[in-house]
């Protein structure tokens, strides 16, 4: 009986040995053979005990549907034995089989939690640790931070950091993601250091990239995004190597399941053959020879679906493998997007306030009669300065918006006549600071028709092409053209020609100038920009199916040309409202501006009052809220970003007890990125800053006019 029992004990000591040296198959092998002695010497704890190391083997080769199975088997005989330190060991590989294999975070959280309170019962010192930094894992993978940090310090308690090298490491790792979502930075960047240094110098390539990329999250949370980006670069350089290493690991593990399996194969057929040849012992030869021939072709039949799994198993994990690393490296790069997308419209806007304030300073000094001529060129000078840098902002907007396929065309009824007119005359100053002449030439019928055209970007062509005419020419002209190709009833097919006499373009250069950042004549002119203008021009006119065409000669000048085609909506004449228009401005209705910016108050009110209109100031979006339930007003002229209450849910509460005041949006972003928000919480219109007269006054008296406010008076 004692040499059976020794036997027995032998066969569990070496399964534990071999499973702890990661030798699946040899240690499945003996704990296979330890189980079936401990049934016949009907040995409750030693069953328990194969079952278990059977189940950790089963879960080193993935197999987690098998190695649930024996741990619950190995479950079932330890509580018979009342194995309390086995049963804990139990819960938490339970734990792992549904965080790892099943990807059930509460599953597996049920299971450590259990694997805790059994270790409590015998000994804190021994295993208690092992299910509890699996919780605080949990936790933390739950995002429930709070719960997970009690655990976190807990398994600091009873850590032996020069022991356990790689304890230590996930602790700090742990500890960085937990204190950067609590936003404390400075703890969160000692910890990740440490959890670093620690997987560096021991190689931890797993550890390496997951802190890496935790702590690029907590970078591009912050807005730092030099480190996010070297924190990436980081990242994707050790996945890599993981990956590599993982990849040849799971080659390994593939290779020892088949055999497992195998193996638990021939032991099936080695119990039937050992069956069959009991049974037909007493039978001739011819029996047993047949018998050996069918079980040759059944080898041989299980040795050829072994060559073939072999190397479909082999070719599925290397398209898994590259088919993860395309999906992560997509979304690494959309992630990356989107941060200089976010970049580039923060730095816009945040550029956009500032000239705002001396835009519109300087707008409103050039108004005020009796400033000498001396400080009038400075003031000139000035907003020219401000409207330049205003132009660059704008341009490198518009290309973002371009990459980022977020570019969208709205048709809205627009008079061809008025808006080409009006977009001229704000080039008279820079024209006649080069001494160039303005000419806009078109034919007469298009006064009268109203089209449906996408006037924004129709702008911004016009605005590109006639800026860059006047940046090449001096001391001569440029012509602003529209002619008709084709028109009837429905549509017309309309020619845009933007000429001048300046400098020209050399024919070498003529097929760059389209291209981003390109500048010609630079040699020549000094002030050339950004080299964006005609590329966003370009860009725009392809969205909107036509194409921009060059005809030049160096030394005598330029001709830019395109087609677009347009709907007609109806033809009437283009200021049937202008006698109620000038009733507006002399009726000196009363506005509320909603606006925290100081300047921009200041700017915002001074060009109300030249416009003939009373205003009243508030800085934040619960006064206006207030003063719109008090005073009746004519127009709200609404700030977005604001303290407290920001203009959209400041227009969501107005629009409760009044529903027909006028709200337009003031904003520094791009009309297109706040225009569907704004309409939806109620408001009428929009308009950029930094704000000018005419523009200003167009829209108030366009959205007075529309609500029929003026004539209720």
């Amino acid at each position: 009986m004692q040499t059976s029992i020794d036997s027995l004990n032998f066969l569990l000591n070496q399964s534990k040995k071999l499973s702890v040296h990661y030798k699946a198959k040899e240690s499945i092998e003996y704990a296979i053979r330890a189980a079936n002695k401990a049934h016949e010497l009907k040995k409750d704890k030693e069953i328990a005990y194969a079952y278990y190391y059977m189940a950790m083997n089963y879960g080193v080769i993935a197999d987690y549907k098998s190695s649930e199975e024996y741990y619950n088997k190995a479950l079932k005989y330890a509580e018979l034995s009342n194995e309390r330190n086995l049963v804990a060991g139990i819960y938490n590989g339970l734990g792992i089989v549904y965080s790892k294999g099943f990807r059930d975070l509460k599953g597996s959280l049920t299971y450590y939690l259990k694997s805790s309170e059994e270790f409590c019962k015998i000994d804190k010192k021994r295993g208690y640790i092992l299910p509890i930094i699996n919780i605080g894992r949990t936790y933390i993978s739950m995002k429930e931070y709070d719960k997970a940090y009690p655990y976190l310090l807990e398994y600091e308690e009873y850590l032996s950091p020069e022991n356990d090298k790689l304890g230590d490491c996930i602790l700090q790792y742990l500890k960085g993601i937990y204190y950067a979502n609590k936003e404390n930075l400075v703890l969160a960047k000692e910890y990740f250091r440490n959890a670093l240094k620690i997987a560096n110098e021991n190689n931890f390539l797993e550890e390496l990239f997951s802190i890496y990329k935790a702590r690029s999250e907590m970078y591009e949370c912050i807005g730092d995004i030099e480190n996010a980006y070297l924190d990436i670069k980081a990242y994707k350089k050790y996945q890599n190597e993981f990956l590599d290493k993982e990849q040849l690991r799971q080659i390994h593990m593939a290779k020892v399941s088949f055999n497992v399996d195998e193996y638990e194969r021939e032991l099936e057929i080695a119990k039937k053959e050992k069956d069959y040849q009991t049974s037909i012992a007493s039978n001739n030869k011819v029996i047993v020879t047949i018998s050996i021939v069918c079980l040759l072709f059944l080898l041989g039949t299980v040795f050829f679906f072994y060559i073939g799994n072999k190397s479909k198993k082999r070719l599925n994990s290397v398209l898994k493998s590259k088919n993860n690393e395309l999906r992560e490296a997509k979304i690494e790069a959309e992630k990356l997007a989107q941060v200089k997308s976010q970049f580039v419209s923060t730095v816009s806007h945040e550029l956009r306030t500032p000239l705002y304030g001396v835009i519109g300073i300087t707008s409103l000094l050039l108004e005020e009669k009796g400033i000498r001529e001396k400080h009038k060129k400075l003031l000139g000078s000035l907003k020219f300065s401000g409207d330049y840098l205003l132009n660059l902002v704008n341009n490198v907007l518009q290309i973002s918006k371009i990459e980022s396929d977020k570019f969208q065309l709205k048709a809205t009824p627009t008079n061809l006549y008025k808006l080409s007119q009006n977009l001229l005359s704000s080039f008279e100053y820079q024209a006649r600071s080069k001494n160039n002449t303005l000419v806009f030439e078109v034919e007469r019928k298009l006064a009268t028709i109203w089209f449906g055209i996408d006037s924004l970007r129709l702008s911004e062509v016009l605005v590109n092409l006639v800026g860059n005419a006047l940046k090449f020419t001096e001391n001569g002209k440029i012509w602003l053209r529209i002619k008709v190709n084709e028109i009837n009833k429905k549509e017309a097919l309309l020619r845009f020609e933007i000429e001048d006499n300046g400098i020209g373009i050399p024919e070498n250069k003529k097929e760059f100038v389209f291209n981003k950042f390109s500048q010609v004549n630079r040699e020549l002119n000094k002030q050339e920009g950004t080299g964006l203008g005609l590329s966003i021009v370009k860009n725009i006119l392809q969205l909107m199916d036509s194409e921009i065409n060059l005809i030049s000669k160096e030394g005598e000048g330029t001709t830019f040309y395109f087609d677009l085609k347009f709907n007609i909506l109806e033809e009437g004449e283009p200021d049937t409202c202008a006698d109620a228009k000038d009733d507006v401005a002399k009726g000196k209705g009363k506005i509320l501006v909603v606006e925290d910016n100081k300047i921009n108050q200041i700017v915002t009110k001074n060009l109300l009052c030249l416009l003939g209109y009373d205003c009243i100031i508030v800085e934040d979006g619960l006064r206006s809220v207030k003063v719109a339930k008090k005073e009746k007003t004519d127009l709200i002229l609404m700030d977005l970003n604001m303290p407290f209450l920001n203009g959209y849910e400041a227009t969501k509460l107005i629009r409760e007890f009044d529903q027909t005041t006028p709200i337009i949006a003031l904003t520094a972003s791009l009309l297109d990125e706040v225009r569907e928000e704004c309409l939806g919480v109620g408001m009428n219109d929009l308009i950029n800053k930094p704000l000018n007269k005419n523009d200003l006054n167009e829209i108030i008296t366009k959205n007075v006019l529309k609500n029929g406010l003026y004539d209720k008076k």
